[in-house]
């Protein structure tokens, strides 16, 4: 029976399935078993929410056990590695889908099982998370954060039009990568970035927009051919993502257009390690900052009230609205990055 039990952990575990182990105490605990699932780790962004979920559950509830399991960006994975954690007896789950539209399958797996889910970082449609009362979400605000791209924009171009208007037209000539087709955080964060851009009143022409799928090596190919097209006259890059942000700064110096003694700007979202360097140094203009370790602590505490019986909202440190949790964005520019190195310390 052990020799099976082992054989057994051993395919689960190269199945993308990571567990942790809990001392005999833990066994006794009444504190709840939760099962996470992330879309991808090879992603960098949700990297560090794994990270920070790993490092707050290590910090709060030592010895107790939890499940990690990786979704490798198919659907069809992740949903069959739900499937698992189910049997495996999870009394909650937190889940990253890969497909925000197969929302309502993983709620109908969890509902049949009775088993509370708590979604993050890609939202479900509102029917669906409407449609089970055991259901929540935590997550960012995309419209706004698009925002808060547009006012960067337009911040900067008040602030030093000269420099950024290459061509002396009075016009800034930009370029945005959005994310993959049909995601509604890329919907939404292209059409926050429109709505930033027209408040902050600047004169401004779009050459060109494209999918770069969220993805740093799409993102190269993209700017690449857009290089190939307009050139110099490219006077910014706007990305839905950091991940793209850093595939545009890539193919920008590729192809000459950073350098030391010049920059096209880049815009991002996520304020990531890598790309608040490259704030700091004043490669990229700036981001969005998205506090990853408190999208982390939010879902395990309310994974934490739902899976014990209590109300979701019990003591959560973050104000619930319609079952929805919404963690705090801010711009983040060379002259609060310090901000930004800062707050992802803890997700490390």
């Amino acid at each position: 029976m052990k020799r099976f039990i082992m054989v057994l952990l051993v395919l689960l575990t190269s199945m993308g399935f990571v567990f942790a182990s809990g001392s005999q105490e833990a066994e006794k605990s009444d504190v709840p078993f939760i099962g996470f699932t992330i879309f991808d780790y090879a992603n960098t962004f949700v990297g560090y929410i794994r990270n920070g979920v790993n490092f707050e559950m290590a910090e709060k509830y030592p010895g107790v056990d939890f499940m990690m399991v990786n979704g490798e960006n198919k659907q069809a994975t992740q949903t069959e590695r739900i499937d698992t954690m189910i049997i495996r007896g999870v009394d909650v789950l937190a889940v990253n889908p890969v497909d925000s539209s197969a929302g309502d399958t993983i709620v109908e797996k969890a509902r049949n099982a009775g088993v509370p889910i708590v979604f993050f970082n890609r939202m479900p449609t509102r029917e669906v998370l409407n449609s089970y009362d055991k259901c929540w979400y935590v997550g960012l605000d995309a419209l706004y954060q698009g925002q808060l791209e547009g006012e960067m924009v337009g911040d900067a171009w008040k602030k030093d039009s000269a420099k950024y208007d290459t061509n002396g037209d009075g016009v800034l000539q930009y370029v945005l990568m959005t994310g993959s087709p049909g995601h509604s955080d890329a919907t939404d964060r292209a059409n926050g970035f429109y709505a930033g851009v027209k408040a902050s009143g600047i004169a401004a022409q779009e050459l060109a927009t494209q999918p770069g799928n969220w993805s740093t090596a799409t993102a190269v190919e993209v700017m690449n051919s857009w290089i190939g097209k307009y050139g110099d006259k490219i006077e910014m890059v706007i990305c839905s993502n950091d991940a793209m942000a850093l595939g545009a700064v890539e193919a920008l110096r590729g192809n000459g257009l950073i350098t030391d003694k010049k920059a096209v700007p880049v815009i991002g979202v996520n304020a990531l390690p890598e790309t608040a360097e490259l704030i700091k140094s004043g490669v990229m203009l700036g981001s969005v900052l998205t506090s990853t370790y408190d999208a982390a602590r939010a879902v395990i505490q309310i994974c934490m009230n739902v899976g014990s019986g209590k109300p979701a909202d019990e003591g959560l440190e973050w104000k619930m609205v319609d079952k929805i949790v919404k963690i705090p964005e801010q711009k983040i520019t060379i002259e609060n990055v310090d901000k930004a190195i800062e707050g992802y310390k803890l997700a490390k």
